[in-house]
């Protein structure tokens, strides 16, 4: 008897087998409107030695679905775990058999599509000694992906049997809506480019530097906008056609000056296109890994496509429990957790008096005081990674490092601003959160963290105050703590913690360990109590000042598949992604250091 059944609908479809083997079934499908895509449906041995046939065929089976340009889903029982968390009770999967499945995975461009539903597949049926495994699943490549981004695997209820099936369905694309604008580095090689922008920000403009500064790029944005809309819609794929069309032409005319001048024009602009395409590719996919080399576009591409994939969010819990799919509601979900998250209604505004180890010193605060000077912005904006995300205004770091020339005076004039005042213009502190999933199939909000995208302008601020800050906390900060002091590196302490483990279990007095996890760290800090601590610690009032406009002034909107909704403030929290607040952090944990001294030696 067969071991692997596939049906289909003959009215809707045609199905071609491609090849079988035991483990694994290959069929092409096509339907009447001339989609067509590539399935393998699997059943896997649970013998290690004949799994590696079925990994091979995996392999087979995506190399002729990027031969043949095609989507590819592969699913069913793989008999196999991915990694050591996808096995609970029983002996542990050694480590080969779960290096054999990720390397196939690897070789074959093949990513799993996000579970729902009864994610633990497969189970012993025991009442003690349970086993539970995820054996089954589905799989799709690149071009899969780029088709059917929401696609998920949703495993069904067993039933009497003791494997879940799994069905893959397809949920409704959220409703259009304009994205916000976003800043692409590949837009200076386009005709026109420097003319806009520089029209844009050479305006005339009464009132603060600040509000020059911040008006000049609106006006720069809308008149991007305009211009890129009248641009030619000419892909790289029709000016390559047309440039094979003209050298096939040429082969009748060798000798012909002019077509050979056509030729040498519109190998220039395909090399133009490609370099575009390429440049665009890599600022979305942000592998700053990835300096140098040739053309990485496609790799670009998938790794965009998986990131898309890892971040959308289709479903969430909401605070009744019950499972949001409807788009809306999601958005009206994410908006309400975080408001209330980043809102304190139950707090001290009376602080005791804080005894720190060590206070900073009047250097140290002359240090934090010292005039800004051009150099040391120029050089915040040059070490820039371009490749950052921007900040709701839409202009990344590579903006600015592009036009610097014009850029510079407004930007110093705009920064001086901040620090002899100690205000920021309201929009200039605007935030995006951006939600990036811990584990995957994350559903409770309380499993994302938000990811502050902040105004480049706003950044060049903060770099400059953590730059002052380093310097200035060295004697401030106990040696327990490592990260982001200068001198100082977190691995020392790792090292120390292993050893420290390996000697606990020798005799010789009494010993605990204690691990703490601080849940939303960063999210709930008390802003009042920052402040207050800070000038226990010795910073000047100015300074203090200056750190709590950053903190408090901030407003904020949740991006939801990239696109904002809400608009809302805070009164408590640090921002992941503010340059700022691991150094206020640091601070903050310097006090929670105090108190385990403190009580240590009572």
């Amino acid at each position: 008897m067969a071991r692997i059944w596939v049906r289909w609908n003959g009215a809707s479809w045609e199905g071609e087998e491609v090849f079988m083997t035991d483990q694994l079934v290959a069929i092409s499908f096509a339907n009447k409107g001339g989609f067509r895509f590539l399935l393998g449906a699997v059943y896997g041995h649970n013998d290690r030695r004949l799994q590696e046939a079925l990994w091979q065929d995996i392999i087979r089976l995506s190399i002729l679905a990027v031969h043949r340009h095609l989507p590819l889903l592969i699913m069913g029982d793989f008999n196999a775990t991915l990694y050591r968390g996808e096995k609970l009770g029983g002996r542990p999967v050694p480590d080969q058999i779960l290096s054999d499945f990720q390397s196939c995975l690897l070789q074959s461009g093949l990513r799993g599509l996000e579970r729902v539903g009864h994610i633990w597949t497969w189970h012993n049926k025991a009442v003690v000694s349970r086993v539970a495994c995820q054996l089954d699943r589905a799989l799709g490549n690149s071009d899969w992906f780029r088709l059917f981004l929401s696609a998920v695997a949703e495993g069904l209820p067993a039933g009497t049997s003791d494997h879940s099936s799994i069905l893959v369905r397809f949920v409704e694309s959220p409703r259009w809506r304009a994205r916000p604008f976003r800043y692409d580095n590949s837009w200076f090689l386009s005709p026109g480019y420097e003319e806009t922008v520089a029209g844009g920000l050479c305006q005339d403009v009464v009132g603060t530097a600040q509000f020059c500064m911040v008006h000049r790029l609106k006006k720069t944005k809308r008149a991007i906008r305009d211009w890129v809309r009248a641009l030619p819609r000419t892909s790289l794929q029709e000016k390559e056609a047309e440039l094979r069309d003209l050298q096939s032409d040429l082969q009748g005319d060798m000798m012909s000056g002019e077509m050979a001048a056509r030729e040498k024009k519109m190998a220039a602009e395909v090399n133009t296109l490609r370099l575009q395409q390429e440049i665009s590719a890599a600022q979305r996919a942000k592998c700053s890994w990835l300096k140098d080399g040739d053309r990485c576009t496609k790799f670009f591409y998938d790794v965009i496509r998986a990131r898309q994939h890892r971040n959308c969010i289709q479903r969430l819990l909401g605070r009744d429990g019950r499972l949001v799919t409807d788009q809306v509601a999601i958005q009206e979900e994410a908006v309400r957790f975080y408001y209330e998250l980043y809102h304190q209604t139950d707090y001290p505004t009376v602080f005791p008096q804080l005894t720190t180890k060590t206070l900073i010193t009047e250097y140290g605060n002359s240090l934090l005081m010292a005039p800004i000077r051009m150099a040391e912005v120029e050089e915040i904006v040059m070490q820039a990674d371009a490749s950052k995300s921007p900040g709701p205004d839409g202009f990344s770091s590579s903006f600015y490092k592009r036009h610097w020339g014009v850029l510079k005076a407004q930007v110093l004039e705009a920064v001086q601003e901040f620090f002899e005042t100690g205000k920021f213009l309201k929009e200039l502190n605007h935030t995006f959160l951006t939600l990036v999933p811990k584990k995957e199939g994350a559903t409770s909000l309380a499993d994302f963290r938000p990811i502050a995208c902040c105004n480049y302008l706003y950044k060049i601020i903060t770099h400059l105050m953590c730059r002052r800050m380093e310097d200035a906390m060295q004697g401030l900060v106990s040696w327990n703590q490592a990260a982001f002091i200068k001198g100082r590196s977190i691995a020392e302490h790792s090292l120390l913690a292993h050893e420290m483990i390996q000697e606990f279990h020798k005799p010789g007095g009494m010993k605990a360990c204690v691990k703490l996890d601080l849940r939303k760290a960063y999210d709930t800090v008390n802003r009042d109590f920052l402040c207050h601590l800070m000038g226990a610690m010795g910073f000047s009032e100015t300074w203090v000042d200056r750190v709590r406009e950053c903190i408090t002034s901030p407003t904020f909107s949740v991006l939801i598949q990239g696109i904002p909704y809400g608009f809302f403030g805070s009164s408590r929290g640090l921002r992941q992604g503010d340059p700022l607040s691991p150094y206020l952090f640091t601070l903050v944990m310097e006090y929670f250091t105090c108190l385990m001294d403190i009580a240590m030696h009572r």
